[in-house]
């Protein structure tokens, strides 16, 4: 049990911060709110010492074999998996302003560290039906600014054959055959493939991982992979002030692909990267990854922090 000057230390702690932050003061009054993002939150200062932060942040449970760290000359190919893996938002945590420029996920920096450029990558993409989604029931998807980066995340993605961008959202559909009508949407057919050595799949379409449909895809993209990087945990969806989780446990089948993963794939190193703020219960995870480590929302470069 905690004692009444333990939380009153922690109390003066908190606030003590929080009045120097000027976060009880009128918004136009903290000189903390005219900072310019490009020179200075992102100035290079900043983002070595956000990287450092989340570097000093992350915890390792568990590293069977010494599994990690993993070394980029020893590997040829490897599956990143999990809808986390590709949302730079989701590392930011709660009580985040959406920055004006994109933050690297840990599929973007897991790319940047095995010297993996997609961006000279021009993806190829049929002429856009207008009216059309090609996705029928849940489909693997990602944030998305345009048109043009849906389909270059079509062409980043081998299983997928379709596209269909909607509300700055852009679906991956392996095949035609959900092909209907929907007003606003835009989709097409991608006409090549990036050559991949990082292969990523969502195996759920959001966090919560309420479905299994994408399962496949993800025991797919992990055959013949040295290692498989699985994302998994919780969003602000999930968890936030004033949205509290009735259980520990990880969300939906987050659990089931992974043992659907390990059952698939036996002998291949799975390493766990989880991705939260509150108390997660592992299950069987805790006891059969290779490796686990903890990022929890790691902020602004923490998707290099994992990387590293």
């Amino acid at each position: 049990m905690t004692t009444e000057e333990a939380v009153t230390t922690a109390f003066k702690r908190l606030f003590r911060v929080r009045l120097q932050l000027g976060m009880h003061d009128p918004p136009t009054h903290v000189q903390y709110n005219y900072l310019q993002n490009t020179t200075v939150v992102r100035s290079p200062e900043h983002m070595a010492l956000a990287r450092a932060a989340a570097q000093k942040s992350i915890t390792l449970y568990r590293n069977e074999a010494d599994t990690l760290p993993l070394s980029a000359d020893d590997i040829k190919k490897i599956a990143i998996i999990g809808p986390s893996a590709v949302n730079g938002l989701v590392l930011l945590g709660n009580n985040m302003v959406t920055p004006d420029e994109p933050v690297p996920s840990i599929l973007d920096a897991v790319q940047d560290a095995l010297g993996v450029n997609p961006n000279n990558y021009t993806a190829r993409c049929s002429t856009v039906e207008e009216d059309v989604d090609y996705c029928s029931g849940p489909c693997p998807a990602v944030p998305s600014a345009s048109l043009e980066n849906c389909c270059w995340n079509c062409g980043m993605n081998p299983n997928c054959m379709h596209y269909t961008w909607l509300n700055y959202t852009c679906a991956l559909v392996s095949s035609d055959s959900g092909r209907h009508t929907v007003k606003g949407a835009k989709s097409a057919r991608c006409l090549d493939h990036y050559q991949h050595k990082v292969l990523w799949a969502g195996g759920c379409s959001d966090p919560a991982c309420s479905k299994t449909d994408g399962f496949a895809e993800a025991v797919t993209i992990a055959n013949a992979s040295d290692v498989i990087l699985l994302v998994l945990g919780l969003d602000q969806k999930l968890e936030s002030e004033g949205h509290d989780r009735e259980t520990i446990e990880l969300p939906g089948h987050q659990e089931d692909l992974f043992s659907t993963l390990r059952t698939a794939y036996p002998h291949t190193s799975i390493v766990v990267v989880l991705v939260h703020g509150g108390t997660l219960a592992l299950g069987k995870i805790a006891t059969e990854a290779d490796a686990i480590l903890d990022a929890w929302y790691p902020g602004l470069d923490g998707g290099g922090a994992v990387a590293d």
